[in-house]
C-alpha cells in the first residue's frame, strides 16, 4: 500500500507515551465498540464528524477520546478516514485496507460492517487460546498460593513440635521442616520477591513485543496447546485473506496487511516469505514447494487447496472455506484440551498434597508406635529389670554381738540381684555365731534406659509438674530412688522423676 508523502506530513500525529510497563486494560473492547458504533451511525446516514462526536460522548477511555479528537481534527483538515486512522494505530493494517476500499467505493458502512465481523472473530480466536490457558494457570496459581501459605505459617509450628519430641524424622519431613523454618525467618522478603519475579518473567514471555516470541516457542512445544494455536492461526489466516481478496484488494497488498497484523512470529515469517515470493512473480504453490519447512505450520492439504483456488480464480472463497473449517476445529480442540488438562492438573496437585501429608503423618505414626510399645519385663544378658521394691520385716536384729537388746526393724528390700550380708542375732551367750541373711543391695545411682514413651515429673508423683517427655531408647543417669520411682539427672541443675514401670536399669560394667 503506497502512501502519499505530502499527505503523510500534514496529518497531525497522535501524542502518546510508550513504556515497557504500559498497559491498556479494556482498550480492545473500546476499539471494537468504536467500529461497531461508527458502522451503525454511518449506515443511518449520519455525517462522519457527527458520528465521531456521538461516539466520543459514550466512551470512557482517555486514550480513545484523544484518538477521536485527532480523527476529527484530521478529517476537518481534508484527510480521509483511512488516512487518519492509519496514523492512530487504533486498528490493524488489514482493517485499514478494508476501510480504504469501502471509502473509495462509496460503501464505507458496508466495509465497517465487515470490519465488525472480523474484529469479533479475532476476539473469538484470542479468547479460545486464553480459555485453554486460563484453567491450568488458575489451578496452579491457587495451588502455589496455598502451598506458600502452609509452608509459611503452619510448617514452622509443626517443626517446633517435632523438635521437642526428639524423634528421628524422615528425609521428606526434614526437608519440609527446613523449608518452613526458612520461610518463617525470611518469608516476608523472599515471598514478595518470588511473586514479583514470576510476574516479570510472565510479562516478558507473553506480553512484551520484543521477547514474547520466547513464550510463543514454549507454547509451541506443548502438544495440545500447539495444535490449538495452529488451528486458530489458520482460521485467522483464511478469514483475513478471504475477506480482503473478496473485497477486491490485490493479493500482494492482502499479504502485506496480513503480515503486519500477525501476532505469532513463526507465522509472520511464513507470510513474509509468501509476500516476497509473490513480488518475484511466483505463485502460492511455488512458494510452498520452495520452503518445505512451511509444511510444519501450514498442512499439505491446505497448501493444495490454496494452489487449486489460485488456478481456478476462486482464491478468496477457498480462504474463507479454510477459515470456517478450522474455526469449527478450534471449538472441538478447546473442549478436548480442557477435558485432558483437568485430570493432569488434579494429579499434580494430588502429588503435592500427598507429599505434605506424608511428611506430617510419618513422624506422628512413629510417635504413636512408641506409645503403644510394651516394656520388657524379663532380664536380658546385659540388663536387669527392677520391679517395685517390697517391704519386709526382719525381727530381732542387732548391730553388734556385744548388745543383748532385741529390736524389731523394717527394711525396704527391692527385688534386684542379692548378695549376702552378715547380721548378728541376739543370744544369751556373748559368743553366739552370726546368722547369714540374704538382703538386697539398694543402688543409689547408676544408668537407666527408657523402654517406652515416658513422662518426666518434678516430684515422684504423677500429680506433680510435668517437666518434659522422653522417647524410647533414651538413657539417663539416676542419683536416687523411691518406691516405684527413679530420680534422673536432666542437667547439672535440673532433676526429674520417672516411673520404674517403663525403665530398665543398666548394670555397671565390671
Amino acid at each position: 500500500m503506497k502512501k502519499d508523502k505530502a499527505v503523510e506530513k500534514k496529518i497531525i500525529p497522535l501524542k502518546k507515551k510508550s513504556s515497557i510497563l504500559s498497559f491498556s486494560f479494556g482498550f480492545a473492547e473500546e476499539s471494537q465498540y468504536f467500529v461497531e458504533s461508527l458502522s451503525m451511525l454511518l449506515a443511518s446516514g449520519m455525517d462522519i464528524i457527527e458520528a465521531l462526536e456521538a461516539i466520543k460522548a459514550e466512551v470512557k477511555s482517555t486514550q480513545l477520546i484523544n484518538i477521536i479528537d485527532e480523527l476529527v481534527e484530521n478529517i476537518n483538515s481534508g484527510f480521509s478516514l483511512w488516512q487518519s486512522l492509519e496514523k492512530t494505530k487504533l486498528l490493524p493494517p488489514h482493517i485499514i485496507s478494508l476501510i480504504k476500499i469501502g471509502e473509495e467505493s462509496g460503501r464505507l458502512h458496508q466495509s465497517l460492517a465487515v470490519v465488525v465481523v472480523q474484529q469479533s472473530k479475532s476476539q473469538s480466536f484470542k479468547s479460545k487460546i486464553r480459555a485453554a490457558m486460563m484453567y491450568p494457570v488458575f489451578v496452579m496459581g491457587v495451588a502455589l498460593t496455598v502451598g506458600i501459605g502452609i509452608a509459611w505459617f503452619i510448617l514452622p509450628k509443626l517443626s517446633t513440635v517435632f523438635n521437642q519430641l526428639n524423634l528421628k524424622l524422615p528425609l521428606v519431613t526434614r526437608l519440609l521442616m527446613s523449608f518452613g523454618s526458612f520461610l518463617s525467618k525470611y518469608g516476608s522478603i523472599v515471598v514478595p520477591i518470588f511473586l514479583l519475579g514470576i510476574s516479570i518473567i510472565f510479562y516478558f514471555l507473553f506480553f512484551y513485543k520484543k521477547t514474547k516470541f520466547i513464550g510463543q516457542a514454549i507454547l509451541f512445544s506443548i502438544p495440545g496447546i500447539k495444535n490449538l494455536i495452529r488451528e486458530v492461526e489458520l482460521a485467522r489466516f483464511g478469514y483475513i485473506m478471504g475477506t480482503l481478496l473478496e473485497a477486491g484488494l490485490p493479493v500482494l497488498e492482502a499479504l502485506n496487511s496480513l503480515g503486519e497484523s500477525g501476532t505469532l512470529r513463526a507465522y509472520g515469517k511464513i507470510y513474509t516469505l509468501l509476500k516476497e515470493g509473490v513480488e518475484e512473480g511466483k505463485s502460492f504453490e511455488e512458494c510452498f514447494h520452495s520452503n518445505p519447512h512451511i509444511r510444519k505450520l501450514i498442512p499439505t492439504t491446505i497448501q493444495s487447496l490454496i494452489a487449486v483456488g489460485e488456478r481456478s480464480g476462486r482464491l478468496g472463497k477457498i480462504f474463507l472455506n479454510i477459515s470456517e473449517n478450522y474455526e469449527s476445529k478450534t471449538e472441538l480442540t478447546t473442549k478436548n484440551l480442557s477435558v485432558i488438562l483437568e485430570p493432569l492438573l488434579l494429579v499434580v496437585v494430588w502429588l503435592g498434597v500427598v507429599a505434605v501429608a506424608m511428611a506430617v503423618i510419618l513422624p506422628i505414626y512413629s510417635l504413636v508406635g512408641g506409645l503403644n510399645q510394651k516394656p520388657e519385663t524379663t532380664s536380658s544378658n546385659n540388663t536387669v529389670s527392677i520391679p517395685p521394691p517390697k517391704i519386709v520385716s526382719i525381727p530381732n536384729i542387732v548391730l553388734s554381738t556385744s548388745s543383748t537388746a532385741i529390736v524389731t526393724s523394717t527394711i525396704v528390700i527391692p527385688q534386684i540381684p542379692t548378695s549376702t550380708i552378715i547380721i548378728n542375732t541376739p543370744t544369751t551367750s556373748p559368743t553366739s555365731t552370726p546368722l547369714l541373711i540374704p538382703i538386697t543391695k539398694i543402688p543409689t545411682s547408676g544408668l537407666l534406659e527408657v523402654l517406652g514413651f515416658l513422662n518426666i515429673y518434678a516430684e515422684p508423683s504423677i500429680k506433680s509438674e510435668l517437666l518434659q517427655q522422653a522417647a524410647t531408647g533414651e538413657r539417663f543417669k539416676y542419683s536416687d530412688t523411691k518406691v516405684g520411682w527413679y530420680k534422673i539427672i536432666l542437667s547439672p541443675d535440673l532433676f526429674g522423676w520417672v516411673s520404674a514401670q517403663y525403665i530398665q536399669v543398666i548394670p555397671p560394667t565390671p
